[in-house]
């Protein structure tokens, strides 16, 4: 019991990452020396390091250093923008019709967790490709693996808030919905028939959705330096929770701090 309810309060890493590499909101502008008009950059480089602490919602995973009940990882920040093309944690992100507030955009980004257990097939990261839109602060996605790995489909819709406090504290939260198929549902929580032992039965799962949740507040130190920590929040179906390959916590939660410099 006191096991489940430390892995409830810790779930806090993935859905934070897309918060650190989504862009400043005070880098979005930049004012001359002589305090004129402002001006707005085409580009955008961010760099920074963090440290993620993530519950652990997987069993028997030889992963290195994905055996414990926590997880801590280091976190490389990189967020560079030019024109309608972003690189960051997000993936390659390319706008192809109207803008960043109001248009259609193509993505190229990975999901699934690497999961290595005695007698079962390798688990890696599906590189995922897809195409959304973005309404203001809603988003929109629908994308496909390439990799040949899990051969599944994923589709998700999030609304982000950015509130600047003030001129050096902000916010950003997101709440969102992510579905996938089930062949992608096979492949990271599916046991077939030859890979049953002792201690792990047959399953099949299907597809699910998970609801996401995820709080982000940052100091700007100054003009380039901010410090950012948050918390992240993904509720986890009964496929998951059911696979013999998890816990059956039903909760994923992650914590990360961590500093970003603009340039």
């Amino acid at each position: 019991m006191l096991k489940q309810n430390y892995l409830k309060k810790a779930f806090v890493v993935f859905s934070l990452l897309t918060f650190i590499s989504g862009k400043s909101a005070f880098s979005e502008e930049t004012k001359s020396e002589n305090s004129g008009p402002t001006v707005k950059k085409s580009w955008q480089i961010s760099l920074g390091l963090g440290a993620a602490f993530k519950n652990n919602i997987r069993k028997d995973n030889n992963d290195s250093g994905k055996g414990g009940d926590v997880i801590i990882m280091p976190v490389p920040m990189l967020q560079v923008a030019w024109g309608p093309i972003s690189l960051g944690q997000q993936g390659v992100n390319a706008h192809v019709y109207g803008n960043r507030e109001i248009g259609a955009s193509i993505n190229f980004n990975q999901a699934g967790d690497r999961y290595f257990a005695t007698g079962m097939e390798a688990k890696r990261e599906s590189w995922m490709f897809g195409a959304g839109f973005k309404y203001y602060k809603l988003s929109f996605l629908v994308a496909k693996d390439i990799t040949g790995r899990s051969k599944g489909a994923k589709v998700s819709l999030h609304y982000t808030e950015l509130y600047p406090l003030s001129q050096k504290v902000f916010t950003r939260s997101s709440v969102g919905l992510e579905c996938y198929d089930q062949k992608f549902a096979e492949y990271y929580y599916g046991v077939k028939t030859n890979e049953v032992a002792p201690t792990r039965s047959e399953y099949h799962p299907n597809h699910y959705c998970l609801p996401t949740l995820s709080f982000f507040p940052g100091y700007k130190l100054d003009k380039q330096l901010s410090i950012m920590s948050g918390f992240s929040f993904k509720g986890l179906s009964k496929e998951i929770r059911r696979s013999p390959t998890t816990t059956g916590t039903w909760l994923e939660g992650a914590l990360i701090i961590g500093g970003l410099w603009a340039f």
